[in-house]
């Protein structure tokens, strides 16, 4: 580890400084910051009373109080930084602190269940490990999406059921079903986990029935307003086609899959000592099947947090993870410029008196090198790292089967 990092974990004083200068920095950012699109969306389903699930009740309480209309939310998307005057800045900043409340709650369950299992300085790098990451970020406070309340959710029934309350783990869970569709795929990982741990077979189904409850709550929200929100992106919910129909074959590869992944789980990974190793691999297996969204590589990260906490011997392949990730989501992708001309990094590419260096980047990324060239191969290595990733923490259950072979 380098000394600068070693002297912020090892230091509680500066580790809390440094998280209190990261927040001020990140609320700063996120008051001049301009909408995503996924932001400018939900303001559209807010104004017109749809999906008005557990996340976007949260928007009409927090610009009420300013008297602000539909218009002036639609010019706030439409204006650049500069631009911005006090009351925009202010609905800016509004929007996204929920997002950064559970943002820094995650980091705060991150050291919790670290400290736990590790040393202080351990639980105060995985802390720091997810906070600090510009990744996670931009894609969650600057896009404004609620995958981070379902992650926080999740990363609560992983510490839950690790601290032997299952029953709580499975609420917790089911909350993160609720909010989002993606915590499905951790049910059979965590049963593994929960069955190798000893949890009681009435535990384990009562998680079961819990996770089938917040499904339930979640389609409850969703269907009544059209099947299309169920097989179409949208910034709440998910396409349920992603999941059981298939990016990989015409005929439900996915599915299979998710099946040989699961049965491999059960087959090598019965006895492992903690599940986040084959929760991870569970995210990782997704990402390489399906299309993931920027956002949906959040899921993974405070997982890949608390693994490089506890071993870093994967710190490289979380460095690389998060740098190609940065490099295909937010500054080469042509899909994430904002209607104004702003990327999410907030650096105008195109518009009328531009400076300098915004003319240079907007003509480097029109480029046939970039687009062409740089776009596949920063895809294709981040694919690579992925499945590096995967390969490497399966290891981990292959020598424990072995032990027990040998036994």
């Amino acid at each position: 580890m380098p000394a600068r990092l070693s002297a912020v974990v090892r230091n509680r004083r500066v580790f809390f400084c440094c998280m209190a200068i990261l927040s001020i920095v990140k609320l700063a950012l996120s008051a001049i910051a301009p909408a995503s699109y996924d932001l400018r969306d939900i303001v559209t389903l807010v104004a017109s009373n749809r999906l008005i699930g557990p996340w976007i009740v949260l928007y009409p309480l927090l610009y009420s109080p300013l008297n602000a209309t539909l218009n002036q939310l639609e010019s706030w998307y439409a204006t650049t930084p500069p631009a911005m005057g006090l009351n925009m800045q202010l609905i800016s900043l509004l929007f996204r602190i929920p997002i950064f409340v559970f943002d820094l709650a995650i980091a705060g369950v991150l050291y919790y269940t670290v400290r736990r299992m590790g040393s202080p300085s351990q639980a105060r790098l995985a802390s720091l490990i997810w906070f600090a990451n510009p990744y996670s970020f931009l894609s969650t406070e600057l896009l404004g999406v609620p995958d981070v309340l379902a992650t926080f959710f999740v990363v609560v029934a992983i510490s839950l059921l690790i601290s032997r309350r299952p029953i709580w783990s499975g609420i917790f869970l089911a909350l993160g079903i609720y909010t989002k569709f993606y915590p499905i795929l951790l049910i059979p990982p965590l049963l593994i986990y929960a069955c190798s741990a000893g949890v009681s077979r009435r535990n384990r189904l009562t998680i079961v029935g819990s996770s089938l409850v917040g499904l339930f709550c979640y389609l409850s929200w969703v269907l009544p307003f059209g099947t299309e929100y169920l097989t179409q992106y949208s910034p709440v919910t998910q396409p349920i086609p992603m999941f059981l129909g298939s990016y990989v074959t015409n005929s439900y590869g996915f599915v299979f899959v998710l099946i040989l992944f699961y049965g491999l789980l059960g087959l090598f990974a019965r006895k492992i000592d903690d599940p986040f190793g084959t929760l991870l691999s569970t995210f990782l297996v997704f990402y390489v099947v399906s299309s993931p969204y920027p956002q949906y590589l959040v899921w993974a990260m405070p997982l890949m947090a608390i693994d490089v906490g506890l071993h870093r011997q994967r710190g490289a392949l979380f460095i690389a993870f998060c740098s190609l990730a940065f490099i295909q989501w937010f500054l080469v992708s042509p899909g994430l410029i904002t209607p104004s001309g702003y990327s999410l990094l907030m650096i105008p590419f195109t518009g009328d008196n531009l400076p300098w260096y915004s003319v240079a980047i907007g003509h480097l990324l029109d480029t046939p090198v970039v687009g062409n060239l740089l776009l596949p191969i920063v895809s294709s290595s981040l694919v690579g790292i992925i499945v590096f990733y995967a390969v490497d923490l399966s290891r981990s259950w292959f020598r424990i089967s072995s032990r027990d072979a040998m036994k």
